[in-house]
């Protein structure tokens, strides 16, 4: 599954593709290679909603780049004050022409504290939740191909668009949610809606990707909102002033010295 990370970054580009008896990996490796933007820089209002009802609201500003062998992406909290300065940086690394992918370096930074945490690419920590979302760490980094086994369950449509539904099953069975389904449109394979299981194989988590839009012939979610329905709350993303390939981003500022040093803005 394309990280989560918007629209966040989940970035995909529609390229008109069409495809007859296509197994379940086939499906996702071809959702997987949709050409992305070189570099992308956004913003998003983040949604928090509790099982009381309450909202609460958060301000991000969000930049990426691809580098051929790394592609790096950061995320920084602009409001409220309470959270303002809260920076999330990801290195992740292509895969080999084996299939095999370098972990990625991830790093937390809480101004209160004035320190930067290592996030671990896997293990239980990954399955935590990122800022108090019903997103986990896990959701901001793409997932290898590789680290899943693929059944495709048939057609299905979704708000008016038809998908393939393609059952991904984790090699590693101590993840949180270690089997999901994931509803790519035949159109143009892009992700529309993907259900989480946990390891009663419940579903715990529902992802729904809405309010497409097309930049520079590559097509995005503008909404994506992630629901557990086991306890009732979700985290809704909200992207605009969405930019591609408009121009470099400084190289310094996807470090984590430009997180401690308040620069991203």
């Amino acid at each position: 599954m394309k990280k989560v990370f918007f629209a966040f970054t989940s970035i995909l580009m529609g390229a008109g593709l069409f495809a007859q008896s296509l197994t379940g990996y086939e499906i996702m490796k071809k959702a997987d290679e949709i050409p992305e933007p070189v570099t992308a820089s956004s913003t998003a209002t983040l949604t928090i909603h509790s099982k009381k009802g309450s909202d609460r609201k958060r301000e991000v500003i969000m930049k990426s780049k691809d580098y051929g062998d790394v592609k790096k992406e950061v995320i920084v909290f602009v409001t409220p004050k309470d959270v303002s300065g809260t920076g999330y940086l990801m290195f992740e690394y292509e895969e080999d022409a084996n299939g095999n992918k370098k972990d990625s370096d991830n790093w937390l930074y809480m101004p209160a504290m004035k320190k930067t945490r290592r996030i671990a690419s896997s293990g239980s920590e990954s399955d935590g939740s990122f800022m108090g979302t019903d997103f986990t760490y896990r959701d901001m980094g793409e997932r290898s191909l590789n680290d899943y086994e693929y059944n495709l369950l048939g057609e299905e449509s979704v708000e008016g668009t038809e998908c393939y539904k393609v059952e991904c099953i984790a090699k590693d069975k101590s993840e949180k949610d270690p089997r999901y389904i994931s509803y790519i449109a035949k159109s143009d394979f892009i992700l529309r809606k993907c259900e989480l299981f946990d390891r009663q194989n419940q579903l715990h988590r529902l992802l729904t990707c809405t309010d497409f839009t097309t930049i520079k012939g590559f097509t995005t979610a503008q909404r994506m909102k992630m629901e557990n329905v086991q306890s009732g709350t979700w985290s809704l993303f909200e992207t605009s002033n969405i930019v591609y390939d408009g121009g470099d981003i400084d190289d310094s500022m996807l470090t984590v010295a430009a997180l401690e040093k308040g620069r991203i803005r």
